[in-house]
């Protein structure tokens, strides 16, 4: 991708959007930390800095793709900042390229991580925010570079069995795998017995990576891919990567208590996200799914 196509289009944007008079950029350098999209801290002569994420088009990718997936990323974190529960970057502007689609945000500085008990405690709030009561989203979005269906849905189980089923149709699991993957479809609904779950917004991809704090210490969330879920479900990943201490989790849970069977369910929304690293990433993940889907149906 052009950088200066890039440069261009933001400057157009951000004269558009009122932020800068002159629309003069004077640094783009690149943001490291993401696998999926290009990144950029974009420093302008007249309105600061701003965060920029860009994504060419590819055989796998048309261009409208690559703008869709922008625009959901744009509208999850509007989503997020709704609640008012806990620090995200302001979404600005999604715009085309010739080959891809760019998204500029407010910039913050991240830092990493400082205080897991307010961060615990804001996203159990996040998590208690009321908005909805149907579980998905308007539009799909993307988990990673994989698609992640969203809709309306009355059920829970039957949205997470349609995300489950996609990802194992991607993943074309053969032999004992493939048979263990359609019983935990068919098993889904035992898992969830006695419970009134309630949509909750959600991040929907929340590894350390994609969490850190500004500079006053406050917790701060970004990288979504934000649906109306199951609270438990965005523990899943988390329990996958680690990195989160037990004063996060005891926080999280003096406001949002453990219902039974907790622990079966988590490891459910892990192997989402272990399937999906398995398509995205390839066989290192393979064991790790098949681990998961022993210890869910034993």
């Amino acid at each position: 991708m052009a950088t200066s196509e890039l440069e261009a289009k933001i400057s157009q944007a951000l004269v558009q959007l009122g932020v800068s008079d002159s629309g003069k950029i004077l640094a783009m350098k690149p943001a490291g930390g993401g696998c999926i999209n290009d990144a950029f801290v974009v420093e302008t002569a007249d309105a600061g800095k701003f965060f920029v994420k860009s994504h060419a088009s590819t055989p796998s990718m048309s261009h409208d793709e690559c703008k869709a997936m922008l625009q959901a990323e744009m509208d999850g974190l509007e989503a997020l900042r709704q609640t008012r529960a806990i620090r995200v970057p302001k979404p600005l502007y999604v715009g085309e390229l010739a080959s891809g689609a760019f998204l500029v945000t407010e910039y913050i500085t991240i830092r990493p991580l400082r205080d897991q008990r307010k961060f615990g405690h804001q996203l159990a709030e996040m998590h208690l925010f009321s908005g909805s009561s149907q579980f998905g989203f308007a539009k799909d979005n993307w988990i990673g570079s994989t698609p992640q269906i969203n809709g309306w849905h009355s059920s829970w189980i039957e949205l997470l069995r349609k995300r489950l089923r996609y990802q194992f149709d991607l993943a074309q699991f053969t032999g004992d795998m493939n048979k263990m993957a359609k019983e935990l479809l068919e098993r889904l609904p035992e898992f969830f017995e006695g419970l009134d779950i309630k949509p909750s917004l959600v991040h929907g991809d929340l590894w350390s990576g994609n969490c850190g704090s500004d500079d006053s210490g406050n917790p701060l969330i970004f990288d979504p891919a934000v649906y109306w879920g199951h609270h438990e479900s965005e523990l899943g990943i988390m329990h996958m990567f680690g990195g989160f201490t037990s004063e996060f989790y005891d926080a999280y849970h003096e406001l949002i208590p453990k219902a039974p069977g907790f622990k079966r369910r988590i490891l459910v929304y892990e192997l989402y996200h272990a399937v999906n690293h398995y398509n995205l990433f390839g066989s290192g993940y393979l064991g790790q799914c098949q681990r998961l889907l022993n210890r869910i149906l034993d």
